[in-house]
C-alpha cells in the first residue's frame, strides 16, 4: 500500500543464481506517525460502542518518540537497566524505556560508545583511541585498560564474555573480568581505521571469526589463532555502509552505497540481494527471535527483510525531517530503537497472527482449505489442512504438531474430517470420494467410490420435471460437507478412544462403524444440480434431491446446531435445507434466497445468513445479509470492507461476529447487524479462513503454512467480556501417530470397494500380516505415550468374588500376618459347654511393629464376671473399654479353678489375679502399683535351652509342648516358639471349634474365642522374656 504522491521506488529481489533473476514486489509501507497514535488493545468499553471503527496493522509500530537537544552519536541495548543507553554530543549518557521513562546520568563520558557485556551490571566504554574503561550501574569507572590500541569498534561475543575491538591497524580480544588483552593482531592489517565490525561465534570446524571492513574490502580475522585468515578485495562495488553477522542463517548481510543489501554464504556465494531503499543504508540489525532483517536508510524508512524466503516484509516512514542513522533491539525482539539528529524513537512489533505449523518444508503451494473439528472436549482439538494439488495434513489445534498426512494421487478439490470416525472423506476433481483411515501414518486410503450419486433418477428420488422437459442429469460431484449427528456424546467418546487403541493398524472392524445413535452421513453437491446423501460407512445413496434448477452446485456448509445445510449455486440462489437423518429423505429444502450474483463463501450465524456478493467487472465486493426469521436482507456497509476478491468467511459463534478475509491482505470482522467492526491489515495475503470452533481463535493460510490469530484481542471491550461467561474446558494434549512404511501394493488392495463377504477374510489375513509389522515399533511407543499422559485403563475388569476366593484370600492374608500355614484342619465338633465360660469384654493392644506379633492384654471395665447362663437365651455380649489390666492365671492355678464351679453373685466385682512370674519394670512408674502375688523360684533347665524359655520350665503347658527337654534346639527364636504353642492350643480349643460351626472364620473371629484368648494371652502378655 502506497502513500499518495509520494515517490517510491520498487523493491527488487536477486535470488541466488548466475543470472540473478529479478522478482518485482510490491513496495508495502504504513504510516508510522498516524499508528503510533491509535491504541492497540482497548479497555475502554464505553469509547467503542457504536460504529466506531480502528485499524490495526501487523508489523513495526512506533512506540515512544523523544526529542533530544543534544544529538546521540551512540545506542546501544543494556539488560541490567532494561533500557536503551545513548550517548549524546555533550557527553551525556540518557537511559530511554520502553514505558515512556527517561533519565539523564550525572556522570560526563567522553567515550566513543558503549558497550553492555556479560557480566552484570557492567558495561565497557571505549574510544576514540586507546581507551578501553570498565563502568558499573552508575556509569561510574572502576577500572582501565592500560595497554590499550586504537579503538573505533566494539562488539561482544555471543558464546563468551569477551569483547572484540577493532581500530586503526588492530583487532584485540579483550577479557573483561581481567581487563586485559588477551589477542592483538597487527600483521597484515593496514593502517588505516575499519568503520565495521561483525563477528561469527565458533561452529564445527570452524574458529571464532571477526569480520573488518573498510571502503569495499573485508578482512576475516581468526581470533583463535590470532591471525589474518582472508582479504576479499572489492567485494562489494561501492563502499560497504553497514555490516551485520546471522548466526542463524551463516551468513554475512553487508549494505553498500549503490542501494542494496547482499547476503553472502560462507563461501562468499550471494545468496539473495535485497533493492528497495531510496538511500543510502545506514545501519543493520537482524533479530534472530524474529528472524527478520531491519535496515536504516537516509531516505527516512525503515524496512524489515526476511532473508531466509528473500522477500520484503515491511517498509515503515519515520516522518522524520533527517533520516535515521541507527537501527537496532533487544535479542527478544520486543522493543527497537532507532536515533536521528532530532531525537530518539523506540518500536515494537504488533503480531496480529503467530505462526502455529510449517506445513510444507519445500517449494510452498497455497494453502486452500481449513476444516477444523467441531466436537468439544473430551475430544482433542484438530485442524484439516488441504495445500497443493493433494497434499492433506492433520494438524494438532493445541500444539500446531503434524499428527498424519496424506498425498493423494489426484488434485483434491475438498476434504472433510470426522474425529469420532478417524476418518478422512475428500473429493478429487473428477468427482472420485475417497474414504480414509487417520489412525496410520500416512494416511490410507480404505475405500475408492467413483461415480458417486451420478446414476440415473430413482423412483424414489425427489426430482420435479416440467412438462416436456427431461430431468437433468446429477452429473459428477464438485463438492462436499460432512454432516453429523450426536444424540449421545458419552457413547461417542468410548467408541473414539476405542478406535484410538488401533493407532497405527491399518484394519477397522465394521463394528467400529456402525452407530445407530451417532450418525454421519456425506453430502454431495453435484454439477447437474443435484443433492445426494451418502452413507459414511459403504458410500451408498441414502436419498437425492433436484437443487438450483439443474445448475452447478458450488458451496456446501453444514450447520448441525441449527439442523440446516446451506447450499449455493451458480443459479445465484443459496439454497436452506433442513436436515433430519432419521427419516429417508433426510433433505427438504426450506428457504430460497437470491442474491444477485453468484456467492462463494456462506456462513451463518444464529439466524442471519451471510454469504460474499463480488462482481469483479463492477469491482464491487460485498458481504451481505439475510435474517432467516424475518425473510429480509440486511444493508450492508456504504464504506470500508475489501477492494479485492474474498479469500474466507466464517462465523465466530463465542463473538457473535463474522470474520471474513481478502487478497487485499485484510481480515474485517464485523458484528451481527453486517457493521464493520474491526480492520486488520496483515504483510501477507491471507490464502483461506477458518474459526476453531472456541473463544476467538483463527486459523489463517499464508505462504502455504498454517497461522492462529486471537481476534478476541482487538475488539471492543463488550466482545471481550462476552468470552468470559463461555465456558471453555481445555483439551486433552494430542500425540502423533508413529509413521509405518506400508507396501504401496497393500495400500491399493484395501483402497478397492468389494463385497463384504469377499473383503472381510482379504481383511483379515492383510490385518494379520500388518500387525507383525506394527506390533514391534507401535506398541511399545504407544504404550509410553499412554503412560506419560496417564490414561492407561485397563480392558479387563475385576472378576466377582466367590467363596473359594475369599477363603483362598484370607488364608494368604493370616500366613502374611501371623504365619500360619494355609487350610487349617480344624475340627467342627463342639464338645464344650458353652454355660461354662463367657468373658464379658477385652481389649487387644496394637501390634508390635518390630517383631509383626500382637501383644495381647485382656482388661476389663469394670465388672468381669463368670455368669451363669440360662439356655433359652442368652445375654448379649457387650464390648466395653478396659480400665484394668487383668494378667492370666498359670495353668495350675487354672485347673484347680476349673476343678470346683465358682458361685458368683451378679456384678460381684472378681479379685484382681497375677500370674506368678515377675512382671518388667515399667518405664513410667503407676501412680498405685499393682498388688502381685509371689512368685515361686525356677528351677534350673538344661544348658541347651535357649533363655528366654526358663521362666516356663515348671509349667504344665510347657512340660506337655516339650517333653523332652534336650530336643528343644537352642536356635529357637521366640516367633517359632509363639507359632508352636498356638498350633497346640487351637488343637485343644473346643470353643473356638464350636464357634467356626456358626460363623465364617474371618479376622475379628479370634476376638470372640475365649480359649484361644486366654491361653494365648500367657505367651504375648508378659513382655519380660521377648526382652530378655
Amino acid at each position: 500500500m502506497e502513500a499518495p504522491a509520494e515517490e517510491t521506488r520498487a523493491t527488487t529481489v536477486l535470488p541466488r543464481g548466475p543470472s540473478l533473476r529479478l522478482l518485482s514486489q510490491e513496495n508495502g509501507t504504513s504510516d508510522g506517525e498516524t499508528l503510533s497514535q491509535q491504541s492497540f488493545f482497548t479497555r475502554d468499553g464505553k469509547a467503542d460502542q457504536g460504529s466506531r471503527r480502528r485499524a490495526f496493522t501487523h508489523g513495526l509500530h512506533r512506540l515512544r518518540r523523544f526529542p533530544c537537544d543534544s544529538p546521540v552519536r551512540f545506542m546501544a541495548y543494556w539488560d541490567a537497566a532494561a533500557a536503551f543507553v545513548g550517548l549524546h554530543s555533550d557527553h551525556t549518557a540518557r537511559f530511554y524505556r520502553a514505558d515512556g521513562h527517561e533519565r539523564t546520568s550525572l556522570a560526563r563520558l567522553p567515550f566513543m560508545g558503549l558497550t553492555a557485556t556479560k557480566v552484570a551490571g557492567r558495561l565497557v566504554g571505549w574510544g576514540p583511541g586507546p581507551v578501553f574503561t570498565l563502568l558499573d550501574s552508575d556509569l561510574s569507572p572502576l577500572d582501565a585498560a592500560a595497554d590499550a590500541l586504537d579503538i573505533r569498534l566494539c562488539q561482544a561475543a555471543e558464546h563468551s564474555t569477551e569483547l572484540v575491538t577493532a581500530g586503526a591497524g588492530n583487532v584485540c580480544v579483550w577479557s573483561v573480568m581481567l581487563m586485559k588483552c588477551k589477542v592483538k593482531i597487527q600483521r597484515r592489517l593496514r593502517r588505516s581505521a575499519f568503520t565495521e565490525l561483525a563477528l561469527a561465534p565458533p561452529r564445527s570446524g570452524r574458529p571464532h571469526t571477526a569480520f573488518v571492513a573498510r571502503g569495499a574490502d573485508v578482512t576475516v580475522v581468526d581470533l583463535n589463532a590470532g591471525k589474518v585468515a582472508e582479504h576479499k578485495k572489492d567485494l562489494c562495488p561501492c563502499n560497504i555502509t553497514a555490516m551485520v553477522y546471522c548466526s542463524q542463517l551463516d551468513c554475512l548481510i553487508t549494505a553498500t552505497q549503490e542501494l542494496s543489501i547482499r547476503v553472502w554464504d560462507p563461501d562468499w556465494t550471494l545468496r539473495v540481494a535485497f533493492v528497495g531503499h531510496n538511500g543510502v543504508v545506514s545501519s543493520l540489525f537482524y533479530c534472530s527471535a524474529l528472524s527478520m532483517l531491519m535496515s536504516a536508510s537516509e531516505d527516512c524508512t525503515i524496512r524489515c527483510w526476511d532473508v531466509a524466503e528473500g522477500r520484503a516484509v515491511e517498509c515503515v516512514h519515520t516522518q522524520q525531517r533527517s533520516p535515521a542513522l541507527f537501527i537496532g533491539g533487544t535479542e527478544k525482539g520486543d522493543t527497537f530503537s532507532s536515533f536521528s539528529r532530532e531525537g530518539v524513537e523506540l518500536w515494537t512489533i504488533t503480531a496480529l497472527y503467530t505462526l502455529h505449523c510449517i506445513l510444507q518444508r519445500g517449494e510452498r503451494s497455497p494453502l486452500r482449505q481449513i476444516v477444523a473439528s467441531p466436537f468439544p472436549a473430551p475430544f482433542p482439538s484438530r485442524v484439516l489442512c488441504v495445500s497443493g494439488d493433494g497434499d492433506v495434513t492433520l494438524v494438532a489445534a493445541e500444539t500446531g504438531a503434524v499428527l498424519t498426512s496424506f498425498k493423494a494421487q489426484q488434485r483434491i478439490t475438498c476434504a472433510e474430517y470426522c474425529l469420532q470416525k478417524e476418518v478422512l472423506v475428500a473429493l478429487t476433481d473428477t468427482g472420485t470420494l475417497l474414504l480414509a483411515n487417520t489412525l496410520t501414518n500416512p494416511i490410507t486410503v480404505m475405500h475408492q467410490w467413483e461415480g458417486s450419486g451420478q446414476g440415473p433418477w430413482q423412483p424414489t428420488d425427489h426430482v420435479i420435471v416440467n412438462k416436456g422437459q427431461n430431468a437433468p442429469i446429477p452429473g459428477p460431484a464438485c463438492c462436499l460437507v460432512l454432516y453429523g449427528c450426536v444424540a449421545e456424546t458419552q457413547r461417542a467418546f468410548e467408541e473414539w478412544r476405542s478406535l484410538r487403541g488401533g493407532r497405527g493398524c491399518g484394519y477397522r472392524s465394521k463394528a467400529a462403524l456402525d452407530d445407530a445413535k451417532n450418525k454421519f452421513v456425506i453430502i454431495l453437491g453435484q454439477s447437474g444440480g443435484c443433492m445426494s446423501v451418502l452413507d459414511i460407512d459403504n458410500g451408498k445413496v441414502l436419498c437425492r434431491t433436484q437443487a438450483h434448477d439443474g445448475q452447478r452446485v458450488t458451496t456446501l456448509r453444514a450447520c448441525p446446531e441449527s439442523d440446516c445445510l446451506l447450499s449455493a449455486g451458480e443459479d445465484m440462489t443459496v439454497v436452506v435445507w433442513q436436515v433430519n437423518l432419521c427419516f429417508q429423505h433426510c433433505l427438504t429444502q426450506w428457504l430460497s434466497v437470491h442474491c444477485g450474483h453468484p456467492p462463494v463463501y456462506l456462513a451463518a450465524l444464529g439466524p442471519q445468513l451471510a454469504f460474499t456478493s463480488q462482481e469483479p467487472n463492477a469491482g464491487t465486493f460485498n458481504l451481505k445479509h439475510f435474517d432467516l426469521l424475518k425473510h429480509s436482507h440486511t444493508a450492508g456497509a456504504l464504506t470500508g470492507g475489501h477492494p479485492d476478491h474474498f479469500t474466507g468467511l466464517c462465523a465466530c459463534a463465542d463473538l457473535d461476529v463474522l470474520v471474513s478475509s481478502s487478497l487485499d491482505g485484510t481480515v474485517c470482522i464485523w458484528n451481527d447487524k453486517n457493521h464493520l467492526i474491526r480492520t486488520l491489515q496483515l504483510n501477507a495475503v491471507p490464502e483461506c479462513l477458518c474459526y476453531s470452533g472456541f473463544g476467538g481463535d483463527l486459523y489463517l493460510g499464508i505462504k502455504g503454512d498454517l497461522y492462529r490469530m486471537d481476534c478476541a484481542e482487538f475488539l471492543p471491550h463488550y466482545y471481550q467480556q462476552m468470552l468470559l461467561y463461555t465456558y471453555y474446558v481445555r483439551p486433552p494434549p494430542d500425540t502423533p501417530v508413529i509413521e509405518t512404511k506400508e507396501n504401496q501394493s497393500k495400500e491399493t488392495a484395501a483402497s478397492r470397494d468389494r463385497d463384504e463377504e469377499e473383503q472381510l477374510p482379504e481383511l483379515l489375513t492383510d490385518d494379520v500380516t500388518r500387525q507383525k509389522e506394527y506390533v514391534s515399533p507401535v506398541a511399545p511407543a504407544m504404550d509410553l505415550a499412554a503412560l506419560l499422559r496417564s490414561s492407561v485403563k485397563c480392558q479387563k475388569g475385576k472378576p466377582p468374588s466367590t467363596k473359594e476366593t475369599k477363603k483362598e484370600a484370607f488364608d494368604c492374608y493370616m500366613k502374611i500376618l501371623y504365619g500360619l500355614p494355609h487350610n487349617i484342619k480344624i475340627d467342627l465338633e463342639d464338645t464344650s459347654d458353652p454355660d461354662e465360660f463367657e468373658i464379658d469384654s477385652f481389649h487387644p493392644e496394637p501390634y508390635n511393629t518390630k517383631r509383626n506379633l500382637p501383644i495381647l492384654d485382656v482388661c476389663p471395665k469394670s465388672k468381669l464376671g463368670i455368669v451363669k447362663k440360662k439356655k433359652e437365651k442368652k445375654a448379649p455380649v457387650t464390648m466395653s473399654e478396659p480400665k484394668t489390666q487383668i494378667r492370666p492365671l498359670p495353668v495350675t492355678a487354672r485347673k484347680s479353678a476349673t476343678a470346683r464351679k465358682p458361685v458368683m453373685e451378679e456384678h460381684e466385682e472378681p479379685r484382681v489375679r497375677t500370674s506368678p512370674t515377675k512382671p518388667p519394670k515399667p518405664d513410667i512408674p503407676p501412680a498405685t502399683p499393682p498388688r502381685c502375688e509371689t512368685a515361686a523360684p525356677l528351677r534350673e533347665p538344661g544348658s541347651r535351652m535357649p533363655k528366654f524359655l526358663k521362666q516356663f520350665a515348671d509349667e504344665g503347658w510347657f512340660k506337655e509342648l516339650y517333653p523332652d527337654k534336650k530336643c528343644i534346639p537352642s536356635s529357637l527364636s521366640p516367633e517359632d516358639f509363639s507359632l508352636q504353642r498356638c498350633s497346640a492350643l487351637c488343637g485343644r480349643c473346643t470353643a473356638w471349634e464350636s464357634y467356626t460351626t456358626r460363623t465364617q472364620f474371618t479376622g475379628a473371629s479370634w476376638t470372640r474365642c475365649p480359649h484361644l484368648w486366654g491361653r494365648t494371652c500367657l505367651l504375648w502378655s508378659g513382655p519380660c522374656w521377648l526382652r530378655s
